[in-house]
């Protein structure tokens, strides 16, 4: 018999992603203002903001799906 998915295994998986998020969040901010002053004459806040955006929902998603 094949296991059924409850709210143990959403609660895992849940649980997994938030870390992901906290671990990549923890990286992204400091990295992204100590890296700041140094391309903000190419970049405007915004722009910055958003590669800031796709580079850490990329690192995000690659490490929840490591993890599991």
């Amino acid at each position: 018999m094949g296991r059924v998915k409850g709210s143990r295994m959403l609660d895992r998986t849940v649980i997994s992603r938030l870390i992901c998020v906290a671990l990549v969040a923890a990286v992204m901010l400091p990295t992204g203002h100590v890296l700041f002053p140094y391309v903000s004459h190419m970049l405007s806040d915004m722009q910055f903001q958003a590669i800031e955006a796709v580079v850490g929902a990329t690192v995000g998603f690659g490490l929840s799906a490591i993890v599991g």
